[in-house]
């Protein structure tokens, strides 16, 4: 290690001191130091040791030095999630009822379309997980983007619903699915223990402010100059900014020489420390023994089922809306209140849950969403409508607690993996849910009787949050668990 060092004896020194440690000094320089302090016989010194300059890759080798390069990471993060949401998960209810016009097509033959693409997803889950655990995010990143951003403009090509749903599934949701969600929350896991909550939180309110964005601006296209347009617009957007943001992401902290959270590069443990039980929030499991613990099929199945409901409702967003006396235009802005209030929920849960319990957030967040379910169905007036975006919004604001929670749980090794397979669970569940709820309607011409089965969903939902809970509370110290 290149270094200097320097020494003296400290003022009112004895010859037959103590050894001094742990004293706190000043960092004098730019370059962050390596505090050691050695004690000898008679003389204390204290030894500065310069590290070697930490790896600035273009273009942050341009920005100021003393910033943490998880920031970086995470802003370049949150703006790929912001642009892939933004079109294809927010700005999907937009392009529901001009494809069910243009194509002649049902609502469940639409919801079908969404609901394909989730299972697809789901499949696809636990190798998309492994890749990223092998190979890092940014080649997932660049591969699914490419596909996604490639398959919107060869959608604008098609003439029927089959090369529609071909090109749909096999091109852009193969893309999407891969190459947003998956690696972009991975990457927050491996940069961040700390801050978890924050950073999960921020990707997940870029989402929301890509839908906020992009939902309107697709509206105005899609009601102007059709679908088609929208379609390669959005795919041009996705080619242009998710790629190169994806550049100079890395796997983790540990590739560039830090530490997660920006920490000190920690000092070579002696035999005690070495001996020394792991802290919580460095514990690390296999994906193994992951697969042996109550707590990762409860969050399996709290998870599914919050997720096959969320997912119908923000799909049938504004065909509900309509179904309640709205009309489109207007339901494309109560889609961006949506947006927007879910930017404040989730940055405020995701500064609580850096403080608070994730499982009780999550449970006690599903709430507002049974309540708005609860007024559509009951409720006759127009203005409650607008309650409809904000209790959807606060549920939505817990979903970076979600799979904040499967690091907490189970560490940064085997993430991927684990998210990935908890993928085939609420794929095969968002599969069902929005076609469900377009047959119901396409039969029944409400929308009641989907809402109610989407309340008792969420209610059990809320239940196992409540568990995970009440079980994190009584294994604070947490340890692996015994085998089911």
């Amino acid at each position: 290690m290149a270094g200097a060092c320097c020494g003296w004896q400290l003022s009112g020194a004895r010859p037959h001191a103590p050894p001094i440690e742990n004293i706190d000094l000043p960092v004098l320089c730019e370059t962050r130091f390596i505090k050691r302090l050695i004690s000898g016989k008679g003389i204390s010194m204290i030894i500065f040791t310069m590290p070697n300059a930490e790896k600035r890759h273009f273009p942050f080798s341009l920005l100021p030095a003393n910033i943490f390069y998880g920031w970086y990471i995470l802003f370049l993060g949150s703006l790929i999630l912001a642009v892939g949401s933004g079109i294809l998960y927010h700005g999907f209810t937009v392009f529901f009822l001009p494809l069910k016009r243009d194509l002649a097509l049902s609502s469940a033959a639409v919801s079908l379309l969404y609901g394909a693409a989730r299972l697809e997803g789901g499949v696809e889950g636990p190798l998309v997980g492994y890749l990223i655990d092998r190979f890092g995010p940014r080649v997932v990143i660049i591969g699914g983007a490419a596909m996604a951003g490639v398959g919107l403009i060869l959608l604008s090509m098609v003439d029927g619903f089959l090369s529609f749903f071909f090109v749909y599934i096999f091109i852009v949701s193969l893309g999407y699915n891969a190459g947003f969600f998956h690696p972009i929350y991975a990457m927050v896991n491996s940069w961040f223990i700390r801050h978890r909550g924050f950073g999960f939180a921020t990707v997940g309110a870029a989402s929301s402010i890509g839908g906020m964005i992009m939902a309107p601006f697709l509206s105005y296209l899609i009601l102007n100059f059709g679908w088609r347009l929208g379609a390669v617009i959005g795919g041009i957007i996705m080619l242009a900014i998710a790629i190169p943001a994806a550049i100079p992401i890395f796997r983790s902290p540990e590739a560039l020489g830090l530490q997660p959270d920006g920490r000190p590069t920690p000092e070579p443990a002696g035999e005690d420390e070495r001996s020394a039980a792991t802290p919580l929030n460095q514990i690390e499991f296999s994906v193994r023994q992951a697969l042996h613990t109550w707590n990762y099929w409860l969050l399996f199945a709290g998870i599914t089922l919050r997720i096959l409901v969320t997912v119908a409702l923000v799909i049938h967003f504004i065909p509900i809306l309509a179904w309640k006396g709205m009309s489109e235009a207007t339901g494309a802005y109560l889609v961006s209140l949506f947006a927007f209030c879910s930017i404040v929920t989730t940055l405020a849960t995701g500064w609580l849950g850096d403080r608070w319990n994730k499982s009780l957030l999550c449970c006690v967040g599903i709430v507002p969403t049974i309540m708005v379910m609860l007024v559509l169905i009951f409720a006759r007036s127009v203005d409650s409508l607008f309650l409809f975006p904000v209790g959807l919004a606060i549920t939505a604001g817990t979903i970076p607690l979600n799979w904040a929670l499967i690091g907490d749980f189970f560490g940064r090794r085997s993430y991927g993996t684990l998210r990935g397979i908890m993928g085939v669970g609420y794929g095969m569940g968002t599969f069902v849910s929005p076609i469900y709820a377009g047959w119901i309607f396409d039969r029944t011409g409400s929308y009641e009787k989907v809402l109610l089965t989407f309340v008792f969903a969420h209610l059990l939902a809320a239940s196992i949050f409540g568990v995970l809970h009440f079980r994190s509370r009584r294994n604070r110290g947490i340890e692996k668990e015994a085998s089911l």
